[in-house]
């Protein structure tokens, strides 16, 4: 291991009486301690204002974190094998002192251009560079088009894990389809520890996971906006963790190349032939999920002893497989188990209060859409508490994958009880005048004003500004075209011109948000609703073509599953579809699948 000060005297010189006083001579007074004149290693990491207390920072100490202090961090160092049986091992082989020498000067100097931090600024990992640096060539020719988010994000934790061993990438480079990697050789050691012992399959879909999966699951993917990628350093001292993130991740890959789409090119692990690629990916995904399943199981019963987070991500995840899979099977038992974990577990302090409230807002989101069509006899299985939804989306609402004003997803969700309150299709005037109520309220929602300060909270530029003003109306014009058909009394009483204004209105907004929109993935939910309520041909058409696309940008198994409903829902008869609405139709206990 490498030499540093430790987090000793920010100036550097011991405490105790100088190393100059003469044998038995009076000690000489002690000096007064300077203050540090940088942030704690901790705030540096977070971009916090520190209070740069010394010794130890006391907004690290309220936070229940260990301060690193304010001097030079130990760092590990030291040869990696790259064949043979210790093959992504440290061995005993010293690091030449010019290479670490230039390896630092080449991080310290060009971590600005390239996304690669140092140790002091690094959110998570950090490594040392052997050769030169990754050129990107966003234009190349054969690429697919991509949106692309206002700002680049600097991800020094995948290019950490990406695997350097001659053994498994000769070329250290990975053409991951949404951030056109490329450049010259590239030859990386990784200098946590933690990623040494892994399998080459995990550190590939680990890193696969913090390039390309985590784009799904923010609206803007920037530097510091981003808490998923969090999840990566701790899944070495939690295999539940990193099984069902390697399952995410691999289920993911299965989808991206079996739509044709460029996947990573790792030198040999995963097969050329596209067939045979995305079946070995979806092996890999269901034997870590079966994996994980295990572990899973052996938590819940020493739930006392297990970090409650962890568990509370795991569960996200088990649903997030389920999604990316199909969304149709085994999504309900999972959100169900996500509800008991979330009121049965005590939520640890020192957790990164940022990722647990991106992990509670997308079990919250999830089991709204969930109950907008799911029978009243399966919603009352989900312990959600619904007086917690304002708070716990608002925390997120500046870079939720959904997009959403925290105000209609409640509006959303009390139009879903309120259709399990109907009995026997008998509609009461109080139901009626409950669900007008909750249309004026949508349609009263201030959608700019949401827009302006969330994009100022991210410093958005206009245009991203504007995308969450159609995204936004998007979602309320759908929340309301939802009503009606969820409460057919109060579709009547405000008559078909208002729902198909409703309908002309949200087509509006929808083609102002083309593919390359930054918020395209986020009009999932809306797109949907909108192919259930026409019976126009053109409309069909347009709709199943935008839905195709999205499967290109997110390759979820959820958006197939929206298409073929939809399919089911245009193929009805005249006198089917007269009988009950479409929602109501998608209430039957047959019809199990989310979309989110």
């Amino acid at each position: 291991m490498g030499s540093g000060s430790g987090s000793g005297s920010p100036s550097g010189s011991p405490s105790g009486s100088p190393s100059g006083s003469p044998p038995g001579s009076a000690p000489a007074p002690a000096q007064p301690v300077q203050p540090p004149t940088k942030p704690c290693h901790n705030c540096r990491r977070q971009r916090l204002r520190c209070d740069r207390s010394y010794p130890h920072c006391n907004k690290c100490a309220a936070a229940g974190k260990e301060c690193l202090g304010y001097g030079k961090l130990f760092r590990w160092t030291g040869a990696i094998a790259s064949r043979g049986k210790l093959a992504g091992r440290t061995s005993s082989a010293p690091v030449e002192a010019g290479a670490l020498q230039e390896a630092d000067s080449r991080a310290g100097s060009g971590s600005e251009g390239n996304g690669v931090q140092d140790a002091g600024t690094s959110p998570n990992l950090t490594f040392r560079r052997a050769s030169s640096a990754v050129s990107g060539t966003p234009g190349s020719p054969g690429s697919p088009t991509w949106p692309l988010s206002p700002r680049r994000p600097a991800t020094a934790t995948a290019l950490a894990l990406n695997r350097t061993f001659a053994s498994t990438s000769p070329t250290g480079i990975f053409s991951h389809p949404a951030s056109h990697i490329a450049g010259p050789s590239i030859a990386r050691t990784p200098v946590d520890p933690l990623f040494q012992d892994l399998s080459p399959s995990h550190r590939f879909y680990l890193d696969y996971f913090t390039t390309r999966v985590c784009k799904d699951l923010v609206s803007n993917d920037m530097l510091g906006f981003n808490p998923f990628r969090s999840l990566i350093p701790l899944t070495g001292a939690h295999p539940l963790l990193q099984h069902i993130i390697v399952a995410a991740s691999a289920a993911h890959m299965s989808n991206l190349i079996s739509m044709g789409l460029p996947f990573p090119d790792d030198g040999g692990f995963i097969p050329a032939n596209r067939p045979a690629a995305s079946a070995k990916a979806l092996n890999d995904a269901l034997v870590a999920k079966h994996t994980a399943l295990k572990l899973m199981s052996a938590a819940i019963q020493n739930l006392h002893a297990v970090d409650g987070d962890v568990v509370l991500a795991a569960s996200l995840f088990f649903i997030n497989v389920e999604l990316i899979e199909s969304g149709k099977h085994g999504w309900r038992a999972h959100l169900e188990g996500a509800a008991k974990i979330m009121s049965s577990l005590q939520l640890t302090q020192a957790w990164d209060s940022s990722l647990r409230d991106y992990l509670l807002s997308d079990c919250f989101i999830y089991f709204i859409l969930a109950s907008a069509f799911m029978p009243a006899r399966y919603a009352t299985s989900l312990q959600f508490e619904s007086s917690q939804i304002p708070f716990v989306l608002g925390k997120t609402v500046a870079n939720s994958y959904l997009c959403c004003p925290p105000e209609l997803m409640e509006i959303l969700h009390a139009a879903s009880q309120l259709s399990s309150e109907l009995v026997h299709d008998q509609t009461s005037e109080e139901i009626t005048a409950a669900a007008i109520t909750l249309v004026n309220r949508a349609q009263a929602y201030d959608i700019y004003s949401w827009a302006r300060d969330t994009s100022g909270v991210l410093e958005l530029p206009k245009d991203v500004m504007k995308s969450r003003m159609h995204a936004g109306a998007s979602h309320r014009l759908a929340a309301c075209i939802y009503i009606l058909q969820a409460i057919p009394s109060a579709g009547e009483r405000l008559g078909p011109a208002f729902a198909a204004f409703l309908a002309d209105d949200l087509m509006a907004h929808l083609n102002m948000m083309p593919v390359d929109d930054p918020n395209f993935k986020a009009t999932t939910w809306p797109t949907f609703i909108i192919g259930a309520e026409t019976r126009e041909p053109e409309r069909q058409k347009f709709v199943m073509e935008r839905l195709r696309i999205m499967t290109t940008v997110c390759p979820w198994g959820f958006i197939h599953t929206a298409m073929e409903t939809l399919q089911v829902i245009w193929n009805l008869p005249d006198e089917e579809r007269g009988s009950k609405t479409w929602v109501q139709m998608l209430k039957d206990p047959e019809m199990n699948f989310l979309i989110v």
